[in-house]
């Protein structure tokens, strides 16, 4: 039996997750000014990997249902990573100018521990519900799924706030770093896609029943908020609105990543910096450019 539509998309997941979890590594490893961002997108990867290699398997033994348990909880835990990483590339935009405000000194902080307290929520909430042997019991769960979700928003609501501040700070930020905002800036309209999704398909139907005190996997129904079900046959939104947008997002960063020279811009500031003390003995700095110009 061959894979259907959701299973090519979850080994493209395992095929593209792969690699990237090594060059997340890597450049948590080599770049410490965006360490945390890499970081979290290392912790995506792996939620990736988890859940395109466990519905990969649920899809030739489709009666296993905590392997189906795996893959849903980490789709709908993935959104927090993904959210983090964010958060971390905007630490980075405030560096050496705004890193010291109260909104970055405290704001990121409460935002972090809203998107970790989420995960650990959607795991497990999604982990009991395997055990779970009542409707009642299931339940139960499925509120910490939603709780999870909530926060999430608090999270992307958060970050969405830290955006607009950097935004009227502009002329605060390093120059090349106000690249790296204009990078983030661009990832909010495809996170925000994603949000909307991970809500519509947390609230939507459940994807087992109980038979004899076991749980049975079932289709849900493509009706309604079904179709928004990680369950659900219809792939079509779920590739668009889930699958899609968070490979927007992470390509961005990882342009970003590559495009924007931060190293450039230490030896820039260093330059100026000299230049500044060099001043006070008749030197002359051209500010356009950083650049000494020693009198003549």
């Amino acid at each position: 039996m061959g894979l259907d539509a959701r299973g090519i998309i979850a080994a493209v997941q395992i095929a593209t997750y792969g690699p990237l979890l090594f060059v997340a590594v890597f450049l948590a490893w080599w770049e410490r000014d965006r360490r945390m961002g890499w970081a979290f997108l290392g912790v995506l990867s792996v939620l990736r990997l988890m859940g395109g290699i466990t519905h990969v398997l649920s899809e030739y033994n489709p009666t296993n249902v905590a392997e189906r348990t795996i893959y849903i909880i980490a789709e709908g835990a993935g959104q927090g990573p993904l959210l983090a990483a964010t958060l971390g590339f905007l630490r980075t935009v405030s560096q050496h100018s705004l890193d010291k405000t109260l909104v970055f000194s405290r704001g990121i902080i409460v935002c972090a521990l809203s998107g970790a307290t989420g995960v650990i929520l959607a795991i497990i909430g999604g982990a009991r519900g395997t055990s779970a042997t009542t409707w009642d019991e299931y339940n139960d769960n499925v509120t910490l799924r939603h709780v999870a979700i909530i926060l999430f928003i608090i999270l992307f609501s958060g970050m969405l706030c830290i955006v607009m501040y950097c935004w009227m700070n502009w002329n605060s930020i390093l120059r090349y770093r106000r690249r790296l905002l204009i990078a983030i800036t661009m990832t909010v309209p495809f996170l925000l896609v994603r949000i909307v999704y991970g809500v519509l398909s947390a609230w939507g139907p459940a994807t087992v029943t109980f038979v004899g005190g076991h749980q049975v996997p079932v289709r849900p129904s493509n009706s309604g908020l079904g179709k928004f079900s990680a369950a659900s046959s219809q792939w079509g939104i779920y590739f668009v609105m889930s699958v899609m947008m968070e490979y927007i997002a992470v390509a961005i960063y990882l342009l970003g990543g590559v495009l924007i020279p931060l190293r450039k811009e230490i030896l820039y500031e260093s330059e100026k910096s000299d230049g500044d003390y060099r001043s006070g003995y008749g030197g002359a700095i051209n500010k356009k450019n950083g650049v000494v110009v020693e009198p003549a």
